[in-house]
């Protein structure tokens, strides 16, 4: 019995039924299973028009798919699963935890991002640090800084005196947590880079690139798994 591989999406009309087809198109060993579903679906849909045509374009035919929801079962029987986005992979982690050592996204797994736990973690700790600081700093400065707001209405002449000393209490504030916001900006950049784009509502041309971008991944999912 082949290896049961299961591409997830939103609704299951767009990205994850592209990378079905694709798959069974480029994989020549039959060793797998392919299956598609969305955290989202509603069972039953055609796949979007804009998918369909953007297949035919490749000579593949999608005509026939149709949509499913993302089930226990289907999690369950799966023996690796390829979402779109990180978004989906936490998705399916809420709702079946025991799933965690199969559920990737398809550029995770395929580019072998070994890191990307510990990049969310740091970005949830940056958060949390930058919080800590900007309530102390609160806490030690807010009252003068609510003083100066004060005085900023009540003394329109001394304008100028009060606005300087805002700008600096803010730009100490800023320096305080400008590594880490770099450091940020950094890390959900590389979170970011890992997700399909929903080509959904959009133009052919958009489905025609996230086409490309499955077939990119999955022909480098079957050298990595074959």
């Amino acid at each position: 019995m082949g290896v049961n591989i299961l591409f997830v999406c939103t609704g299951n009309t767009c990205r994850s039924s592209m990378a079905e087809y694709i798959f069974r198109d480029l994989d020549k060993s039959e060793e797998y299973e392919v299956m598609s579903a969305g955290v989202s679906a509603v069972n039953g849909k055609n796949a979007a028009p804009q998918a369909e045509q953007i297949m035919s374009e490749k000579g593949i035919d999608i005509s026939d798919h149709q949509s499913q929801k993302l089930t226990e079962d289907l999690v369950r029987t799966s023996d690796l699963i390829l979402t779109m986005t990180h978004q989906h992979k936490n998705s399916i982690l809420n709702m079946f935890a025991d799933s965690e050592n199969k559920v990737f996204t398809l550029k995770e797994f395929v580019e072998e991002i070994d890191e990307l736990e510990e990049i969310t973690d740091e970005i949830d700790e940056i958060y949390k640090r930058i919080s800590n600081q900007r309530e102390k700093f609160l806490d030690e400065k807010g009252a003068k800084i609510e003083r100066l707001r004060k005085r900023h209405q009540e003394l329109i002449q001394e304008i100028g005196e009060v606005e300087d000393e805002l700008n600096r209490l803010e730009g100490e504030l800023s320096d305080e947590i400008a590594e880490d916001k770099e450091r940020l900006n950094t890390l959900q950049s590389k979170v970011q880079n890992l997700d399909i784009s929903d080509p959904f509502g959009q133009p052919a041309s958009v489905y025609r690139q996230c086409a490309e971008e499955l077939e990119e991944y999955i022909k480098l999912l079957l050298e990595k798994i074959e």
